[in-house]
Protein backbone atom coordinates (compact mmCIF):
# COMPACT_ATOMS: atom_id res chain seq x y z
CA UNK A 1 0.00 0.00 0.00
CA UNK A 2 2.74 2.20 1.02
CA UNK A 3 4.31 1.71 -3.08
CA UNK A 4 0.63 2.32 -4.03
CA UNK A 5 0.94 5.59 -2.51
CA UNK A 6 4.48 6.90 -3.15
CA UNK A 7 3.88 6.08 -6.74
CA UNK A 8 0.30 8.29 -7.10
CA UNK A 9 2.65 11.26 -5.35
CA UNK A 10 5.85 10.58 -8.74
CA UNK A 11 2.79 10.71 -11.08
CA UNK A 12 0.65 13.25 -9.91
CA UNK A 13 3.86 16.06 -9.54
CA UNK A 14 4.08 18.74 -12.23
CA UNK A 15 6.44 18.32 -14.57
CA UNK A 16 8.56 21.71 -14.58
CA UNK A 17 11.02 22.74 -17.33
CA UNK A 18 14.30 24.79 -16.65
CA UNK A 19 15.83 27.25 -18.89
CA UNK A 20 18.99 26.49 -20.69
CA UNK A 21 21.08 28.90 -21.74
CA UNK A 22 21.80 29.50 -25.38
CA UNK A 23 24.30 32.11 -24.35
CA UNK A 24 24.64 35.82 -24.06
CA UNK A 25 21.52 36.08 -21.80
CA UNK A 26 19.91 33.77 -24.01
CA UNK A 27 17.77 31.02 -22.79
CA UNK A 28 15.32 28.46 -24.33
CA UNK A 29 12.98 25.77 -22.32
CA UNK A 30 9.98 23.59 -24.23
CA UNK A 31 11.64 22.88 -27.46
CA UNK A 32 8.80 21.50 -30.09
CA UNK A 33 10.75 19.79 -33.44
CA UNK A 34 8.07 18.93 -35.55
CA UNK A 35 9.52 16.98 -38.57
CA UNK A 36 6.60 16.45 -40.52
CA UNK A 37 5.23 20.31 -40.72
CA UNK A 38 9.02 21.39 -40.07
CA UNK A 39 8.20 23.80 -37.42
CA UNK A 40 10.04 24.54 -34.53
CA UNK A 41 7.85 25.67 -31.43
CA UNK A 42 10.30 27.12 -28.40
CA UNK A 43 10.19 29.81 -25.53
CA UNK A 44 12.88 32.00 -24.86
CA UNK A 45 13.82 34.04 -22.49
CA UNK A 46 16.50 37.29 -22.81
CA UNK A 47 17.63 39.20 -19.78
CA UNK A 48 18.22 42.72 -20.74
CA UNK A 49 20.96 42.75 -18.19
CA UNK A 50 21.98 41.27 -14.77
CA UNK A 51 19.54 42.21 -12.07
CA UNK A 52 17.35 44.09 -14.67
CA UNK A 53 14.22 43.60 -16.60
CA UNK A 54 13.43 40.14 -18.79
CA UNK A 55 11.62 39.18 -21.12
CA UNK A 56 10.00 36.41 -22.61
CA UNK A 57 8.74 35.03 -26.13
CA UNK A 58 6.75 31.60 -27.08
CA UNK A 59 7.81 31.69 -30.88
CA UNK A 60 7.25 29.28 -33.16
CA UNK A 61 9.44 29.06 -37.13
CA UNK A 62 8.89 27.49 -40.03
CA UNK A 63 11.83 25.44 -41.66
CA UNK A 64 12.66 24.86 -44.95
CA UNK A 65 15.58 22.82 -45.97
CA UNK A 66 17.26 23.83 -42.68
CA UNK A 67 16.38 27.55 -42.84
CA UNK A 68 14.07 29.35 -40.64
CA UNK A 69 12.00 31.28 -43.40
CA UNK A 70 9.17 32.69 -41.45
CA UNK A 71 7.98 33.28 -37.36
CA UNK A 72 5.05 33.65 -35.36
CA UNK A 73 4.53 35.37 -31.95
CA UNK A 74 2.02 33.33 -29.54
CA UNK A 75 2.51 35.46 -26.44
CA UNK A 76 5.47 37.68 -24.94
CA UNK A 77 5.86 38.56 -21.48
CA UNK A 78 7.88 41.39 -20.14
CA UNK A 79 9.03 40.77 -16.16
CA UNK A 80 10.26 43.58 -14.10
CA UNK A 81 13.38 40.88 -12.61
CA UNK A 82 15.89 39.09 -14.74
CA UNK A 83 14.95 35.34 -15.59
CA UNK A 84 11.32 35.79 -15.77
CA UNK A 85 10.74 36.59 -12.48
CA UNK A 86 8.95 39.62 -10.90
CA UNK A 87 5.52 40.96 -12.01
CA UNK A 88 4.72 40.26 -15.29
CA UNK A 89 2.74 42.33 -18.14
CA UNK A 90 1.60 39.74 -20.91
CA UNK A 91 0.73 40.22 -24.20
CA UNK A 92 -1.08 38.05 -27.15
CA UNK A 93 0.36 39.07 -30.54
CA UNK A 94 -2.13 36.83 -32.62
CA UNK A 95 -0.27 34.23 -34.10
CA UNK A 96 0.73 35.57 -37.73
CA UNK A 97 3.23 34.90 -39.72
CA UNK A 98 5.67 37.12 -40.34
CA UNK A 99 9.17 37.20 -42.29
CA UNK A 100 11.84 36.21 -40.14
CA UNK A 101 13.57 39.17 -38.10
CA UNK A 102 16.90 39.12 -37.66
CA UNK A 103 17.44 39.04 -33.70
CA UNK A 104 19.38 37.95 -30.97
CA UNK A 105 18.44 34.22 -31.16
CA UNK A 106 18.56 33.82 -34.68
CA UNK A 107 21.73 31.45 -34.59
CA UNK A 108 19.34 29.31 -32.06
CA UNK A 109 16.89 29.07 -34.81
CA UNK A 110 19.01 28.26 -37.47
CA UNK A 111 20.14 25.41 -35.50
CA UNK A 112 16.64 24.14 -34.52
CA UNK A 113 15.59 24.51 -38.79
CA UNK A 114 18.55 22.28 -39.10
CA UNK A 115 17.82 19.69 -36.26
CA UNK A 116 14.40 19.75 -37.65
CA UNK A 117 15.72 18.98 -41.05
CA UNK A 118 17.65 16.07 -40.22
CA UNK A 119 14.26 14.33 -38.72
CA UNK A 120 12.09 14.69 -40.96
CA UNK A 121 10.71 11.58 -42.98
CA UNK A 122 11.90 10.46 -46.25
CA UNK A 123 9.80 10.45 -48.54
CA UNK A 124 8.02 8.22 -50.94
CA UNK A 125 9.53 8.14 -54.54
CA UNK A 126 6.00 7.17 -55.82
CA UNK A 127 4.23 9.49 -54.42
Amino acid sequence: MRYIFVLLMLISSSAHAEWEEYGDNIYSKDIELNPLTQRVSVQLLIDLAPGSNSHVYHMQYQCENGVPTKQRTFWSAFYKGNMGSGEADYKSTGADWIPIVDSRFTYMVVNLCNDVYKLRPERNPLY
